[in-house]
């Protein structure tokens, strides 16, 4: 299930989703969401769901850099599936890096927040 475009509330979504997918399918969404950045490189609502899926050490990296690689292009972003303490360490990495990656305990409020 990678990468599509939704709709919520007339507004359009990049969804970027993980969910049971294995290591080498979470890096080939990845590189999808890189392809659709670069050829498009707008301000964009994005909602990335990581539930059921594991973030190996090699898929953080990739994600890393891609965040590096794509920092210009403005994104107003949130996550679900993300609990305990991975999500204070994205909370500290959004402090401490200046992400944008907002947690969410359900995709309804994460699509809210998005076309809020």
């Amino acid at each position: 299930m990678p990468v599509n475009r939704i709709n919520h509330k007339g507004k359009n979504i990049i969804y970027v989703d993980y969910r049971g997918e294995s290591e080498e399918e979470m890096l080939q969404t990845a590189k999808n969401l890189r392809q659709i950045l670069e050829a498009n490189p707008v301000h964009h609502l994005r909602l990335v769901n990581i539930s059921d899926a594991f973030a190996t050490k090699k898929f953080t990296a990739y994600i890393r850099q891609l965040g590096k690689d794509t920092g210009h292009i403005p994104v107003k972003a949130a996550i679900i599936g993300i609990t305990g303490a991975k999500k204070v360490l994205l909370m500290g990495y959004n402090r401490l890096l200046g992400g944008s990656m907002k947690p969410f305990d359900d995709e309804l409020s994460a699509k809210e927040y998005l076309v809020a």
